[in-house]
């Protein structure tokens, strides 16, 4: 049952995960970061690693950061980062959950989908108006660093929206938001160098994204393989 829950790791995988949490803290408790951007690294680092293997328990561990992250977000005045996690991202995560559940493999991994190019275009065009709607939003609400933090709505809705779909496009819209969200932080960072554990957390989630993308891809082509094998 474990191993169905949490799957079977590689060296290189452990390495990772590992040294990440080691890393954030490490960092946490150097700079006096508060448990609260501990936790949130934490568990951040954990749902990306756990999307990546296919395991449902990482949308689980994405509830428990979003209200982390939010709280630190809304104290940072990153209102545009608090709206995009609870009231989009929670929602469209349930989402993903009913979606991951009901197309598990035998080996309970999700079934990585292959999403029509028609279906994307559609997605980004919707996603650029959607870019102009909340920048007038945010603007009104005295968000800072207004034109990242409307870059980092748009981005997690796009990834939020792929990951439901169960496609690899999802990580590579982490990618560019976690990105995004590497440069809010450290602006943050520059304000008060205890945020340097979020800072760290957040640049582990690039590292992560860019293995998430490659772990599906290479599952979709084995998965498509055991699909023609089985017909």
């Amino acid at each position: 049952m474990i191993e169905k829950i949490f799957g079977k790791w590689h060296i290189a995988e452990l390495i990772l995960y590992i040294a990440g949490l080691a890393l954030i803290i490490i960092m946490s408790a150097c700079f006096g970061a508060s448990w609260m951007s501990a936790i949130t690294g934490l568990f951040g680092l954990s749902c990306v690693l756990f999307a990546a293997k296919g395991k449902v328990i990482g949308i689980l561990f994405t509830w428990v950061m979003i209200v982390f992250y939010s709280i630190l977000s809304y104290k940072n005045k990153y209102y545009g980062e608090v709206f995009i996690n609870v009231c989009m991202m929670f929602p469209m995560t349930i989402i993903s959950l009913v979606a991951w559940i009901k197309n598990l493999g035998k080996d309970y991994v999700v079934k990585v989908n292959s999403i029509k190019k028609t279906e994307i275009i559609i997605v980004f065009a919707v996603a650029c108006a959607a870019f102009v709607a909340f920048y007038f939003i945010l603007r009104a609400l005295g968000t800072s660093q207004l034109i990242f933090s409307t870059i980092s709505i748009v981005t997690s809705v796009l990834a939020t929206y792929f990951q439901s779909r169960r496609s690899k496009y999802g990580f590579l819209a982490f990618l560019v938001n976690d990105a995004v969200l590497c440069v809010l932080w450290l602006f943050a960072t520059l304000e008060d160098v205890k945020n340097v554990a979020m800072l760290t957390a957040v640049a582990l989630y690039v590292v992560s994204d860019i293995y998430g993308f490659l772990r599906w891809s290479a599952l979709q082509r084995r998965q498509q393989r055991e699909s023609l094998t089985e017909n």
